[in-house]
């Protein structure tokens, strides 16, 4: 093997563990976000199915709709979204007592005002349940 030949293979091999060098940070950074994603997504999976609400009462007199906490997840009941005749409510034209904290096991009353038709009450990680009013 001659000099030129020799030298082609020091470069090759030079550049190839620089190529190296370069390409493992880059790998290993992106399997460490993949990693955190699935961990992520997995909490959030965990979440929603440990969670249960049911609509179980309506209050025609006081417009209130009684939601039981059937899960075994504290929710914020001041993060709940309320749809009603698939249009969306914002949170200034519903009530809820007691707001913050929902403990699992409890209930909470919303007062969603005179309306008719299908309710949908929707906890903050999704988990919701329908109710049709009279």
């Amino acid at each position: 093997m001659g000099f030129s030949t020799s030298a082609v293979v020091v470069i090759f091999t030079a550049s190839i563990i620089y190529m190296a060098s370069m390409f493992y940070p880059l790998a290993d950074m992106s399997y460490q976000r993949l990693q955190e994603a699935k961990t992520n997504s997995n909490e959030l999976w965990n979440e929603k199915l440990n969670t249960k609400i049911v609509i179980t009462n309506w209050d025609p007199v006081g417009h209130d709709l009684t939601v039981f906490n059937n899960g075994s997840m504290t929710l914020n009941s001041s993060k709940i979204n309320v749809i009603i005749n698939g249009t969306f409510k914002s949170s200034s034209s519903y009530t809820v007592n007691p707001p913050g904290v929902w403990p699992p096991r409890t209930y909470i009353d919303v007062n969603i005002g005179p309306e008719s038709g299908r309710v949908k009450i929707i906890a903050a990680n999704g988990a919701a349940d329908y109710y049709s009013l009279p």
